[in-house]
């Protein structure tokens, strides 16, 4: 699958270091088999965002510093459950899991809706954390979707509008949703008023039930190749003759 989808996209995104702490060994064999310029942005194990348990981090840490090191580490993905309300003690939580990963991109995705206030973003810019923007459904206490920014980086990540399958015991079926080229030109849109406030924009699909995330990425990409506007889209890295691909161009 990551031979695939190399191909096609600069960045991905790892989710199963949420499940599985990352480890150096496995970060590293990927990197090896990512072509120049490839990046990965890693999301940090649930034991550091839901059960506020710091013993991995360490471990973590020298994981994702492995990455840096070998320039396929873009940054790391904090996303926390709905559960996680705004208070002081857990913007105390956020401070300490941060002072874990000094030197690094972190990026704070929330999830319930108390977190959408402006105080919040001004916290965050002061300790050069990056906020995450969300596509969710309109449900009463969730975070809402919308460009949300505590940098100049822009950080979205687009779930699903499933709003009948949100809650439930199928998790995958809360992200069955494809996004419709309407949907996604709204987003276009917003991007395209929003160029002279951001230096990157990371445009990440999680409605990862069977292909919709890849197919709505790749749809993005083809619409904006078919508009004029201020965004310059990156294109997947080159393939060389030694790694036995043929090229593609997008």
């Amino acid at each position: 699958m990551f031979t695939h989808y190399r191909r096609h996209f600069p960045i991905v995104e790892l989710n199963y270091t949420f499940y599985r702490p990352a480890e150096k060994t496995s970060l590293l064999r990927l990197a090896e088999r990512a072509p120049e310029g490839f990046q990965f942005l890693v999301k940090l194990h649930r034991s550091l965002s839901h059960e506020h348990n710091l013993s991995e981090a360490a471990g973590i840490r020298s994981a994702v510093d492995a990455l840096q090191q070998e320039n396929k580490l873009l940054g790391l993905l904090c996303q926390y459950p709905q559960e996680f309300h705004y208070t002081q003690q857990n913007l105390e939580r956020l401070q300490t899991l941060a002072d874990q990963f000094p030197g690094h991109i972190l990026a704070v995705e929330f999830r319930h809706r108390s977190w959408n206030v402006p105080e919040v973003i001004d916290w965050l810019r002061e300790r050069q954390l990056h906020l995450v923007s969300v596509d969710v459904p309109d449900i009463p206490n969730l975070y809402p979707t919308g460009l949300v920014q505590s940098s100049r980086l822009i950080y979205i990540r687009l779930h699903s509008r499933n709003k009948n399958a949100w809650y439930g015991g199928d998790d995958k079926r809360r992200y069955d949703y494809l996004y419709s080229d309407k949907e996604l030109l709204e987003w276009i849109d917003v991007l395209v008023h929003s160029a002279d406030k951001a230096d990157r924009t990371l445009m990440l699909f999680n409605n990862c039930y069977g292909t919709q995330a890849a197919m709505n990425a790749q749809r993005v990409q083809q619409l904006l190749t078919q508009m004029t506007t201020p965004l310059e889209v990156v294109p997947p890295p080159e393939w060389t003759e030694q790694e036995g691909e043929q090229r593609l161009l997008f």
